[in-house]
């Protein structure tokens, strides 16, 4: 009787044991590390985006400031980029920017883009002013930075 019952407790250390393990892999799998990196222009800073997860995906948010007091008109939206390791384009975000109004010293605007990505350690999420074209290659800013990995 007692060595069945001493099996069983066996069991279930094994068992917990095992859930533990199983845990903490879905839980390592959740945050990846994610190169960040983001382009400005003369006139406008942009720093590197920032990504945290929601309940429909993820926010990638960031912040634009006024260089200089400069008289131009605040870019209208920021393009995001989701690339893989090796550089190649997977999918892309656009956010509204809130205008910069310099009359009243307002110095900058945050953005904010949602979107339902899946994550590999490595990646890339690039920030830039959209033009409707591709982000510059080189950045300004850069950061490495944990990430949701998956909506």
């Amino acid at each position: 009787m007692a060595r069945t019952d001493r099996s069983s407790l066996l069991r279930i250390f094994a068992l917990v044991n095992l859930l533990v393990v199983a845990a903490c892999a879905i839980i390592s799998r959740e945050n990846v590390e994610v190169v960040t990196q983001a382009k400005g222009s003369n006139y406008f800073s942009l720093g590197a985006p920032a990504i945290s997860k929601t309940d429909h995906g993820q926010l990638v948010a960031g912040r634009v400031c006024r260089l200089d007091r400069s008289t131009l008109l605040s870019p209208p939206a920021i393009r995001v980029e989701h690339l893989h390791a090796t550089g190649q384009l997977v999918e892309t975000a656009r956010a509204y920017l809130p205008e910069i109004y310099l009359a009243r010293d307002q110095n900058c605007s945050d953005y904010a883009a949602k979107a339902r990505w899946t994550i590999a350690p490595g990646d890339i999420v690039r920030a830039c002013f959209d033009r409707g074209a591709a982000c510059p290659a080189q950045a300004e800013s850069k950061a490495v930075t944990k990430a949701p990995s998956t909506p």
